[in-house]
């Protein structure tokens, strides 16, 4: 079935078809007509031509129609979808790699919202732990296993998790294993249909191992704090402050201004201030899940593209200087975020992974864990575990490394658009031949 992204565009080209078919039918209908009776000799016996011109000229018509709608129906952007698309994603408690998925696939097509909308406009698909509906049409992207861990914290006081539980109550059975010794095990029920939270107080340090209902999880304890400071408002302070603090991290931040501090990573989109502060740089569209107005550097050290390939980040004066708003981008709810950040922490940093992703660092550095390379700037974990970062001998950080969790995420719809100029160009060249080709010409 055929949807569009901005219905009132289709409304226009269906307007603007007809509107033209009327206009040529009107036109030559009121075109004044002179009368010559000689032409009725010359013209006898040629009602076959005549038939050919009249059925030319109704073609012409409907072509020119046709151009027209397609002009306007480009920007009403259509796709096709088998059923009735949600126009609101909402999404909560899930997978940093399921956000990704779900914004690389329906990002264009629907409105992914983290908090509910009193008043959705369309269709809705929830995703995660929702307990309560929208009051309009909804359908439920439910995750491939009826149990997912949708909150895991581990640090050197102890280990915290969530699972959301969309299956029967049951019992889960944990084994936590740090240093090669099983620090714990222990059990929690959850009820069906419900998140359930668990916690520990345990000393822990380095590498740790969570067996839970025979699926493996891994993660890191940090034996020192970061200490993160965050100046911002609003949804983007809430990024930060929780991006700080899961992955305890030791930066400064500041969004709408700019910090003084030595390695302090600064979001701006008012390429004014930019400017002052010596950069050459000029306003422009940054991309990638969403589009949003920014800046893009002409001067400084390159640490940041976006998806158009535009550089959007730079190193400046012991600074990192950026020209676009992280959450309005939807570059902040990506895992492509949560691990480039940890990278311009001055602390030693945790950075998350799935099994299979592709790891780049600004520098060389080498690895060690289930493998060891050596002076590389790129790196995939082929098996699930703790990887080491070092830099020149010394420990930088870890990469913390787990098999995917997936979402039944439906197939995505198909767009149209892309197709929409080549269309003009067939319509337009059929168009042409009829209009000026001599032998329809002459009937």
């Amino acid at each position: 079935m055929l949807w569009t992204l901005k219905p009132v565009w289709l409304y226009a080209a269906i307007g603007g078809f007809l509107f033209t078919v009327v206009l040529h039918t009107v036109a030559s209908r009121l075109a004044p007509k002179v009368p010559f009776s000689w032409v009725g000799m010359l013209t006898a016996g040629r009602v076959s031509g005549a038939i050919l011109l009249r059925i030319r000229d109704i073609l012409v018509v409907l072509l020119r129609s046709l151009l027209v709608f397609l002009v306007l129906l480009y920007p009403a952007r259509p796709f096709l979808y088998r059923g009735k698309p949600p126009s609101e994603i909402w999404v909560k408690d899930v997978p940093p790699s399921t956000v990704r998925q779900i914004m690389e696939t329906w990002g264009k097509f629907a409105t992914v919202r983290f908090t509910p909308n009193p008043s959705p406009k369309g269709k809705v698909a929830l995703v995660g732990a929702w307990r309560n509906v929208p009051t309009t049409e909804y359908e439920i992207w439910s995750p491939s296993s009826d149990w997912e861990v949708s909150d895991l914290s581990v640090s050197k006081e102890g280990v915290r998790l969530a699972i959301m539980n969309t299956g029967r109550g049951r019992w889960f059975h944990i084994i936590v294993e740090n240093l090669g010794k099983i620090v714990l095990l222990d059990s929690f029920y959850v009820n069906s249909g419900s998140k359930g939270g668990y916690s520990a107080t345990l000393t822990l340090s380095g590498p740790v191992r969570i067996e839970l209902e025979g699926r493996t999880l891994y993660d890191y304890a940090h034996e020192t704090v970061g200490r993160g400071r965050v100046v911002a408002t609003g949804l983007e302070r809430e990024v930060w402050e929780a991006v700080l603090s899961s992955l305890n991290l030791e930066a400064s931040v500041g969004v709408d201004t700019i910090l003084e501090e030595e390695g302090s990573l600064n979001f701006l989109t008012d390429c004014g201030k930019l400017k002052a502060e010596g950069l050459e740089v000029r306003p422009a569209v940054v991309e990638f899940v969403f589009r949003d107005s920014g800046c893009v550097f002409l001067s400084g050290k390159p640490v940041l593209l976006d998806g158009k390939g535009q550089v959007v980040g730079v190193e400046y004066g012991n600074r990192y200087l950026f020209g676009f708003h992280p959450a309005r981008t939807g570059w902040a709810f990506t895992p492509d975020f949560l691990k480039f950040v940890p990278l311009l922490s001055r602390s030693f940093f945790k950075l998350y992974a799935a099994v299979g992703d592709t790891l780049r660092f600004p520098e060389p550095v080498e690895i060690r864990g289930g493998t060891r390379l050596c002076c590389t700037e790129t790196f995939v974990p082929k098996a699930a575990g703790v990887y080491e970062v070092y830099k020149d001998g010394r420990p930088i950080g870890v990469i913390v490394a787990n098999l995917r969790t997936a979402v039944d995420i439906p197939p995505p719809p198909k767009p149209l658009w892309p197709y929409i100029l080549y269309a003009f160009l067939t319509v337009l060249l059929l168009e042409m031949l009829l209009t000026f080709s001599p032998a329809l010409r002459r009937g």
